[in-house]
């Protein structure tokens, strides 16, 4: 039988295959399933006496039993002794170890199956070979041949299989790994090692983890694990500090892998979107940023200032907009030409980004007009960045054929006041403000509160 209590050969063919219950299982069978082997006297059916040796066979997980009726065993002795009578005690001391050596004779075709079993099981036969006139114990050398000749043929499909399976994990071009139902890496192939900089998986089986961007990692540890213990995808895009310190875009995908609905682990590809993200944030900023001074375009500018008139009513974070446009700008287009022209746009807007807070935003809405968004920023000091602001673009002067071009500004400047629901609001004060500066004069700065809103009006 089986470790498990299988019948593989009985001389019953209705047990064949069947588990013997716990329920009628000897004592001795106990033991020979817990791994005992041995001799002892037990029951036979029929309330027959008899005797049972008991082998294990550890290569295979099987126990071997033999089994000889108490009756047939003693009945030659027993007639032996009647014929014998008083001779009993010489006849007896001459035929034990007769008895002994004729036991040793029938149980040595067991010992030698048993040897040659573990030597397959060792690799040092291909097969067991028994010559024997137990036509049982025969068959159960015939069974086992069988079974080794399949599981030979299994392991080398196996091989044939995990070798070709290698091959085309080491020869991807993208990144993949395996790992347990923990999560812990069991696999990475070359593209990965190489990605990554470790020498060989074993140096990134748990140090995986510390590379993730600090900013990431919390989010990225918490999906991870999440997806460990529920089974689901991880698909997830991060960045990634190679072990060189090389800073990386990552894009990790792992799907669940089962066979006969057993777990075995995970299995996730990396691909390195470095490059694409870069090409994404290039994007980005040229969607949003003046190619000609690198300020915000009006897409970018309003984006933040849709962003701070939402901070501004939900928490009450004050905030100030400016607008200004250069006057006595169009005679040196004209008269300078448009390369001098765009010059004095790029030393404006040097100018303007220098007097401003690294927290502000400026912008370049088009032609010769500018905003600055001011967050965080009072009214009172908004109007001293503004005047500075006037101040310093009066200074800024471009030459050409010996004359001298000045531009002046006509600011406006608000803030943020309740009621205000949309951008638009705010904008269109700031540049009635603008206007109120140009006919005042120009070259000022000019702020617009609700209680001005009919000044000059």
């Amino acid at each position: 039988m089986s470790d498990n209590g299988t019948y593989l050969y009985h001389p019953r063919d209705d047990k064949v295959l069947h588990t013997l219950p716990e329920e009628e299982r000897t004592d001795w069978q106990e033991l020979a399933l817990m791994g005992w082997e041995g001799e002892a006297s037990e029951l036979l059916s029929g309330e027959r006496a008899g005797y049972k040796a008991y082998r294990q066979i550890w290569p295979a997980g099987w126990i071997v039993s033999v089994t000889l009726p108490r009756d047939q065993v003693i009945a030659p002795l027993e007639g032996w002794l009647r014929r014998l009578g008083g001779w009993f005690v010489l006849v007896a001391g001459l035929l034990l170890p007769l008895i002994g050596w004729l036991l040793w004779r029938l149980l040595s075709p067991l010992l030698r199956l048993k040897r040659q079993m573990q030597e397959v099981g060792r690799g040092h036969r291909q097969r067991v070979s028994l010559d024997t006139r137990m036509h049982e114990l025969q068959q159960v050398a015939d069974t086992f041949n069988h079974v080794e000749v399949e599981r030979s043929q299994a392991l080398a499909s196996l091989e044939g299989r995990q070798a070709f399976l290698d091959a085309v994990l080491a020869s991807s071009p993208v990144g993949m790994f395996v790992t347990d139902t923990e999560g812990a890496l069991t696999y990475m192939n070359q593209a990965l090692v190489e990605l990554t900089g470790f020498k060989v998986y074993q140096e990134a089986r748990h140090e995986w983890m510390r590379h993730i961007h600090p900013d990431d990692s919390a989010t990225v540890l918490e999906l991870w694990h999440h997806s460990m213990a529920s089974g689901e995808d991880f698909l997830q895009q991060f960045r990634y500090y190679r072990r060189s310190g090389e800073p990386l875009w990552l894009e990790v995908h792992t799907r669940l892998a089962m066979a006969e609905d057993r777990v075995l682990g995970f299995v996730g590809t990396v691909k390195d979107i470095t490059e694409r993200r870069e090409e994404e944030a290039l994007r980005q900023w040229e969607a949003e940023h003046d190619p000609l001074t690198g300020l915000l375009n009006r897409r970018g500018f309003e984006r933040r200032l849709e962003e701070a008139l939402a901070d501004w009513r939900k928490t009450g974070n004050p905030a100030s907009l400016i607008l200004f446009d250069l006057d006595h700008f169009k005679p040196i287009n004209d008269e300078g030409g448009h390369a001098l022209g765009d010059e004095m746009l790029r030393r404006i807007a040097q100018v303007v980004a220098w007097e401003v807070r690294r927290s502000d935003h400026v912008a370049r809405q088009g032609g010769d007009e500018f905003a600055v968004l001011l967050p965080s920023c009072t009214v009172a000091h908004a109007e001293q960045l503004a005047q500075s602001l006037v101040e310093a673009v009066g200074e800024v002067e471009v030459s050409q054929g010996g004359r001298d071009f000045r531009v002046t500004l006509s600011l406006g400047l608000t803030s943020f006041q309740e009621g205000d629901e949309r951008i638009a609001t705010v904008i269109e004060r700031a540049d009635d403000a603008t206007y109120r500066a140009k006919r005042q004069g120009r070259n000022r700065a000019v702020t617009c509160e609700v209680s001005a809103e009919s000044d000059d009006g």
